[in-house]
C-alpha cells in the first residue's frame, strides 16, 4: 500500500475543532520514524518558504509504519484580542464598525508536509491543508465530518452565506431598535480554487459589496453600498465583519437619498452579499433587520458573543444591574502620623482625622441582565453564548468585553415566549480602587 491519509479535513474553511485529528501510513516501505513540517498556506496555494514548526512523529503500528498527530497541538496560537475590536477608518469595539472590515486571524490556512526518515535521510511522502476558522467551534454531536460548513460560503443566493446559528428561511431575521448596533461575519475565498462537494468550487464565494435597503410599508425608501477591502494573499483576512445594526449604518455617508434611519419610519433593512463584477448575483440568503419597537422601562443591554460559526447578538430588556465589587480591598493603620500636632506632640482627638486608609487594589464590575421575551429561536442561538470565549455587553452606549459569571445555564424549551433568560457577565477589566 503506498502512502495514504485518513480523517482528512477538507482543504477549506471549517470550524477549529478541539482536537482534528489526522492519521496516515505506508506498509510499503521501511523507516525509523515521520517528520512532520508546517507551513503558513496562502489562498493562491503558495506557501511561506520557512516552516513554523518542525516535529518527529513515531509510528503506533511499525507494520504499516501508521502514525496520527493531534492538529491542534502543531499550530500557531491565534491574536486571543481580534474579537474585540476591528478597524476601517478608525478603531471601534467589533460590534460597533461602521463599514466592511477584517476579521484579523478569523482564519489562518497552515499546510503539514508528512516525510519518512530511515537512515538520517528523509523523503516527502505526501501533504495536506488545514484552514481553521479560529475562533469557531464545532461539538462531536452535531456531526461527525466537516461537509456542512459548505452551507456558509457565500457563493449563491441559496446558500447561507453568513457565519451565524441564526435560522434561515426565506431569510435570516434580526430585531434591533434604531439606537442597536451589531455585525456579522461572512467569508470572502473569490481567490482560492479547491474544488468541494464533487463541482463546487471555493473561489464562487466572491463578492465586492454589501447593499442595505431599507423598506417601509413594503416600499423601498433608501439603499446604500459598502464595498469590501481589496484583496489579501492571506487567509487571515479572509474572515470578514459586516455591520448590520442600524445605528453601525445610520450616518454612512453613501446613502442613495436623504433618509434618517434614525428618526424616519422604516420596517427592516434587507442586507445583501452582492458580486459586482457579475450584474450583482446574490451571493447568499438575505438578512432582515426588522425594526423592534417593544416597549423599553429601563435601559436595554446588548450582548455580542463568537458562537459555533461568528459573531451573534441578542438584546435583554430587564433591568440591569450593575455591581461593584470591592470585596478584596483592605486598609492600613496609620501610625505616628494621624494625629500629629507638631513640636513632637500627639493628638489623639482629632476627630477627622483617620487612623486608616484604603490599599490601592483591584475589583470586579459585573452586569445581571434578563430577558422574558426571548423567541425560542433566540433561546436556541443562547445556548451558543454559553460556551462562547469571546463576548461584550453594551450598556449605556458602551461596550466592554466580558466573560460569562453564570456557570449553569439550564435550557428549556418555552410553550410560550414568557420564558425568562438570567444572567451576570463580568468584565475583562479590573474594577481600580
Amino acid at each position: 500500500m503506498a502512502f495514504s491519509l485518513t480523517l482528512e479535513p477538507p482543504a477549506s474553511p471549517v470550524e477549529k475543532r478541539q482536537k482534528p485529528i489526522v492519521r496516515w501510513q505506508d506498509n510499503a516501505i521501511s523507516i525509523d520514524t515521520w517528520l512532520v513540517e508546517v507551513y503558513k498556506f496562502k489562498p493562491d496555494g503558495t506557501t511561506d518558504a520557512s516552516a513554523l514548526l518542525e516535529a518527529y512523529v513515531r509510528q503506533y503500528e511499525t507494520s504499516t509504519n501508521r502514525a496520527q498527530i493531534d492538529i491542534s497541538e502543531y499550530i500557531e496560537t491565534v491574536e486571543q484580542d481580534s474579537p474585540y475590536y476591528a478597524s476601517t477608518s478608525a478603531y471601534f469595539p467589533f460590534p460597533a464598525v461602521d463599514g466592511p472590515c477584517f476579521f484579523n486571524s478569523g482564519t489562518s490556512g497552515y499546510q503539514f508536509k508528512i516525510y519518512s526518515v530511515a537512515g538520517g535521510a528523509s523523503t516527502f511522502a505526501g501533504s495536506f491543508n488545514y484552514i481553521p476558522m479560529n475562533f469557531a467551534k464545532k461539538q462531536k454531536w452535531d456531526t461527525l465530518d466537516y461537509s456542512d460548513i459548505f452551507e456558509y460560503y457565500p457563493v449563491s443566493a441559496t446558500s447561507k452565506g453568513w457565519l451565524t446559528d441564526r435560522e434561515v428561511n426565506t431569510w435570516i431575521r434580526y430585531d434591533m431598535a434604531p439606537q442597536d448596533q451589531g455585525v456579522v461575519n461572512a467569508l470572502y475565498l473569490g481567490n482560492y480554487d479547491y474544488v468541494y462537494q464533487g463541482t463546487k468550487n471555493t473561489n464562487e464565494a466572491s463578492w465586492d459589496t454589501v447593499r442595505y435597503t431599507v423598506y417601509a410599508g413594503n416600499t423601498q425608501q433608501n439603499t446604500l453600498n459598502l464595498s469590501k477591502f481589496p484583496d489579501i494573499n492571506d487567509f487571515n483576512f479572509s474572515t470578514y465583519v459586516i455591520p448590520i445594526g442600524p445605528a453601525n449604518i445610520a450616518d454612512n455617508v453613501n446613502w442613495a437619498t436623504t433618509y434618517d434611519i434614525s428618526t424616519e419610519a422604516w420596517d427592516y433593512i434587507e442586507i445583501r452579499l452582492l458580486d459586482s463584477t457579475d450584474s450583482d448575483a446574490e451571493k447568499s440568503r438575505a438578512i432582515r433587520v426588522y425594526r423592534d419597537c417593544r416597549p423599553q422601562k429601563h435601559t436595554p443591554a446588548q450582548l455580542y458573543w463568537i458562537g459555533t460559526k461568528g459573531a451573534e447578538l441578542l438584546r435583554f430588556d430587564g433591568r440591569v444591574n450593575d455591581t461593584y465589587d470591592v470585596s478584596g480591598r483592605e486598609s492600613f493603620q496609620v501610625v505616628g502620623e494621624y494625629a500629629d500636632v507638631g513640636a513632637g506632640t500627639f493628638d489623639d482627638r482629632k476627630t477627622y482625622a483617620p487612623e486608616f486608609l484604603q490599599q490601592e487594589a483591584e475589583g470586579k464590575r459585573s452586569f445581571s441582565l434578563s430577558e422574558d421575551f426571548f423567541t425560542n429561536e433566540e433561546r436556541e442561538l443562547f445556548k451558543s453564548a454559553v460556551t462562547a470565549s469571546h463576548m461584550m455587553v453594551r450598556y449605556e452606549d458602551q461596550w466592554y468585553p466580558c466573560s460569562l459569571k453564570t456557570t449553569n445555564y439550564t435550557h428549556v424549551q418555552a410553550s410560550s415566549r414568557l420564558a425568562p433568560i438570567r444572567l451576570e457577565v463580568e468584565v475583562s477589566q479590573a474594577l481600580r480602587c
